[in-house]
């Protein structure tokens, strides 16, 4: 990781350089998109039994004697009533039954994106830079 690089003294110059590239580790974070789920809307048919009371009409006959008291009698010369019969039409009424298939609900499904924090921990690596002098040198020659 450390670049080492000994100088070379070109020719005639008498100030001697050296130079080293430090390096460091930089943390590159970001996301990438992953399918987790599929999900499917789908409807079925449950079948429950329903029991409804209907109220139902007939018409059903009455038969009512009424005696008569002292009503006029008939000639003893007129013709005789009229034998045809009185014909009475009754009526029921008759439960019926049938679906229709009607809309009562609306069920949407929508996706919506939740951000979060995830903290990253990571360890990095950089380099220092350190000079070493000679201990082989005068300290009284020092510059």
């Amino acid at each position: 990781m450390t670049d080492h690089h000994v100088p070379q003294p070109a020719p005639g110059d008498d100030d001697q350089e050296a130079t080293v590239v430090r390096h460091e580790e930089r943390l590159l974070v970001g996301t990438e998109v992953h399918a987790t789920e599929r999900v499917r809307l789908e409807r079925f048919i449950v079948t429950e039994q329903r029991t409804i009371t209907v109220d139902v009409r007939r018409e059903e006959v009455r038969l009512v004697r009424e005696p008569l008291a002292d009503g006029p009698a008939l000639p003893a010369d007129s013709p005789a009533p009229a034998r045809e019969p009185v014909v009475v039409v009754l009526h029921e009424e008759q439960v019926v039954v049938s679906k229709r298939i009607v809309p009562v609900e609306r069920v949407t499904l929508t996706v919506h994106t939740v951000t979060e924090d995830h903290p990253v921990d990571a360890v990095l690596r950089h380099e220092e830079v350190t000079v070493d002098e000679d201990s082989t040198r005068d300290p009284d020659t020092r510059r």
